[in-house]
């Protein structure tokens, strides 16, 4: 434990133990989201930061053989070409995670371009974005635009690795601008000589819209589906150890099986639930 916290962690365990008082209830807090540790309970454990922010950074991402395996499988997909991969799960289900470990990791076999789904979104806004990436300033005219794009990835692209868009939360936007969206991937697609990728993340409910979406490769039934594994209890204590470590914690882990028994109950395989669960306990257990 970090020098001058005052407290050791047996004292607090024993000025609460589980059983004893523990009277919270994780699916409550599980549902209710909030993963902040109060500054009480991170004095105690001696964390200098949250251990479960909001965004965390690509190094501090919890990596198992279940991560890798979906990684390297939508790396597969992607490497292809033949198909148009969706990656699926409910919210909190850890996508956002899996990109960042895909962008990450292939960094050198992809040229990524990366747009958060919204309604707001549009696809006209999703081709002058990824044009500023590459020149400024930009076009007025849209077509041009298109045409500059175009003309930009293909110098990108001359190294061998494909450019990639992909569509975070993709069942944000509507068909219609989803339809756009597609149209352009189809011919950038053609542009780029087949070295044009788009990778969509979604809820599981977007599969339902799949038909009323048109794409060469849609049209054609050329899309895989890959679904976010589920936070199994196994799991769950090698992940919320690595978080409290990387915000800090030098000590055991403060929870125990029965403890981890029951935020894996609460949280129901989402990551972002465990986590809103566990930061409850913690508080509970350890904070003012």
């Amino acid at each position: 434990m970090t020098a001058g916290t005052g407290r050791s962690l047996r004292d607090l365990v024993a000025r609460l133990l589980p059983g004893e008082g523990d009277t919270l209830d994780l699916a409550e807090a599980a549902a209710d989201g909030d993963r902040t540790l109060d500054a009480g309970a991170r004095f105690a454990l001696g964390l200098d930061r949250q251990p479960f922010p909001e965004q965390t950074a690509p190094d501090a991402l919890f990596v198992d053989h279940a991560v890798e395996m979906q990684v390297n499988a939508l790396a597969d997909q992607l490497r292809s070409g033949e198909m148009v991969p969706l990656l699926k799960g409910e919210a909190g289900s850890g996508k956002t995670s899996l990109l960042i470990q895909l962008m990450t990791q292939h960094a050198a076999d992809y040229h990524f371009f990366v747009v958060r789904g919204a309604s707001s979104l549009t696809a006209e806004r999703t081709i002058i974005d990824m044009l500023r990436v590459l020149v400024r300033p930009v076009p007025e005219d849209l077509s041009e635009c298109f045409r500059e794009l175009a003309r930009q990835l293909r110098s990108v692209v001359a190294d061998g690795c494909p450019a990639v868009l992909v569509i975070d939360d993709a069942d944000a936007l509507g068909d219609e601008e989803l339809n756009h969206l597609l149209a352009a991937h189809d011919s950038l697609k053609t542009a780029l000589g087949g070295r044009f990728r788009i990778l969509l993340a979604a809820s599981s409910r977007f599969e339902l819209r799949v038909a009323n979406l048109q794409s060469r490769q849609l049209d054609a039934g050329r899309i895989v589906a890959t679904a976010v594994r589920p936070m199994q209890r196994q799991r769950i204590g090698p992940y919320i150890e690595q978080r409290l470590r990387a915000a800090g914690l030098e000590s055991e882990l403060p929870l125990d099986d029965d403890d981890l028994d029951r935020i894996a109950e609460a949280g129901e395989g989402l990551p972002r639930a465990i986590e809103a669960a566990a930061a409850g306990l913690l508080n509970q257990r350890f904070g003012d």
